[in-house]
């Protein structure tokens, strides 16, 4: 798999080190993060692509992981993950802008899969932001004196 920098955020230690062998099965070197400050100052300090995370953190969630991220960097792509996998939540991730949601046990294809369209789409929201840059920059050219 190619270089992708994956962030796992959670408090669960099983769920976490599940998601972790998988991820660095194929490669991957994931970082950690116990709760939603550790993510915040991760993200920081390190370009990441993907940020996955569980529903419930020791303070907060998956809502305040998905405003944090949306709001600094959107084109970071979050999986978000729950035991519950209650239909509530899985819609309320998706309206937040979660790439996908998914519920433990977890498989290492899907992973892969999804670490794979995370990645894909991540380029192409950077891909987007350029050419936005770019014709924004060509308008604020032409209107200048």
């Amino acid at each position: 798999m190619k270089s992708i920098q994956v962030l796992v955020t959670g408090c669960d230690a099983g769920k976490r080190t599940a998601l972790l062998n998988m991820l660095e099965e194929y490669g991957l070197e994931p970082m950690i993060a116990a709760n939603v400050e550790e993510t915040r100052q991760i993200l920081e300090r390190r370009p990441m692509q993907v940020v996955f995370c569980e529903d419930r953190l020791p303070d907060g969630g998956f809502r305040e992981i998905l405003c944090l991220v949306k709001a600094n960097r959107p084109e970071v792509q979050v999986v978000v993950s729950s035991m519950l996998g209650g239909v509530h939540e899985y819609i309320e991730a998706m309206n937040l802008g979660a790439f996908d949601f998914i519920a433990p046990p977890y498989r290492s294809s899907e992973i892969a899969s999804i670490v794979d369209g995370a990645y894909r789409r991540y380029r192409l929201k950077r891909k987007d932001e350029g050419v936005l840059y770019r014709q924004t920059e060509g308008l604020c050219k032409a209107a200048s004196p």
